[in-house]
């Protein structure tokens, strides 16, 4: 269930991995064609999505992530953040101008309902910058921990 980010206080990322197993991670054509030599990839009905192994995904080792940088899918980099061009009034917020409407998944366990706190108005800006491609790497949203296959993560 999602809902408006106007009822969410906080949010953290524990890198539980709930989020990637129990959900599909669609990709962007460039974030297709980026990892299909790994043989993860699939395509259903003209959309491009991580492919499950065992109901799970195959880039997840333990609860860490073994995409970085460059190669983390768009909608891994925003999770639990749900960004979209129409909405409920709830749900807007400007960012340069601009309204976007953004959901905040409660799948999630980390998340804290309440009154918005700054730190929550912050990773929405940096999630909306992400998503609109102003920036690439992640600050504040998805777990800052790092893991590395024999010390090197997936660059």
């Amino acid at each position: 269930m999602e809902v408006p980010w106007r009822k969410v206080h906080s949010w953290h990322c524990t890198a539980c991995g709930l989020c990637c197993n129990e959900y599909l991670v669609p990709l962007r054509a460039y974030e297709y064609l980026r990892l299909k030599w790994t043989g993860f990839v699939e395509e259903r009905f003209g959309k491009f999505y991580i492919k499950k192994i065992n109901g799970k995904c195959p880039f997840q080792a333990g609860r860490f992530c073994m995409l970085q940088g460059e190669l983390k899918p768009i909608a891994c980099k925003l999770y639990p953040f749900k960004i979209r061009k129409k909405g409920n009034e709830k749900a807007e917020f400007e960012y340069k101008g601009e309204r976007f409407y953004v959901y905040v998944d409660l799948f999630c366990p980390n998340i804290v309902l309440g009154r918005p706190s700054e730190s929550l108005k912050r990773m929405i800006v940096e999630a909306i910058q992400i998503h609109l491609g102003e920036r690439r790497d992640v600050e504040s949203i998805t777990c800052r921990k790092v893991f590395s296959v024999k010390n090197k993560a997936i660059m």
